[in-house]
């Protein structure tokens, strides 16, 4: 998983997206409690221009962690998703 988003994260960095899309989505399939991953996710959404999609990882990121953990998503997840929400305004 380490690797997969290491090349996410490079991947979009390079402007690849789809490729970055493809590398965290596979991170957080393998381990959908992994924030990096979602987070990692939500980043190659939004760089790829599509805000809402990344906005939809990050909900189901919330609903997964309040209804398997009875928690919510770190302060980084949170932040990532706000940073995102506020990039349009």
């Amino acid at each position: 998983r380490r690797a997969l988003l290491v090349l996410s994260v490079v991947s979009t960095r390079n402007g690849e997206y789809e490729l970055g899309i493809q590398h965290a989505a596979e991170a957080l399939s393998a381990e959908p409690f992994d924030e990096l991953a979602c987070q990692a996710l939500m980043r190659a959404h939004a760089a790829a221009g599509n805000r809402a999609e990344a906005l939809r990882v990050y909900s189901k990121c919330r609903k997964l962690f309040r209804d398997e953990l009875g928690a919510t998503p770190s302060p980084q997840t949170e932040a990532v998703f706000l940073q995102i929400l506020r990039a349009a305004d």
